[in-house]
């Protein structure tokens, strides 16, 4: 592979990245600001809850955002809605690293292969673990 033909996949890589990093942070906030008028709407009110729903019950992160996709904590639609946009925050870099490691098998590039792979391993074990 030529010097040229790797500066130009090194350069999609880049933009990929940039675009999901992006792509997630708009997402988040859109269902923020989304869940936070939905909230106001059914409450009149911003007013912070104690509510148990509100804190997270599950034994971890991968449980929690299970029971989230599935619908199954009776949440109300403003609470969700807010609650899947944090969650695709806290995604967003965890798919920037699975995609790191990715490109870097695809590239044949073992030793940031398994540099990101850890990283991704330390994630996925934090995750689990909270």
């Amino acid at each position: 592979m030529s010097s040229s033909d790797r500066n130009s996949g090194e350069s999609k890589f880049e933009l990929a990245i940039s675009f999901l990093l992006g792509a997630g942070v708009v997402t988040s906030l859109i269902l923020i600001t989304v869940g936070i008028f939905l909230l106001y709407a059914e409450f009149g009110s911003l007013a912070v809850s104690e509510k148990k729903v509100m804190f997270l019950q599950e034994k971890n992160f991968f449980y929690f955002l299970y029971d989230l996709l599935r619908g199954g904590s009776s949440q109300e639609k403003a609470l969700w809605t807010m609650t899947l946009g944090i969650a695709v925050l806290i995604l967003t870099p965890y798919a920037r690293v699975l995609l790191s490691v990715l490109y870097f098998f695809w590239e044949k590039d073992f030793k940031f292969s398994l540099i990101t792979l850890f990283v991704l391993v330390i994630l996925t074990l934090s995750l689990a673990a909270h």
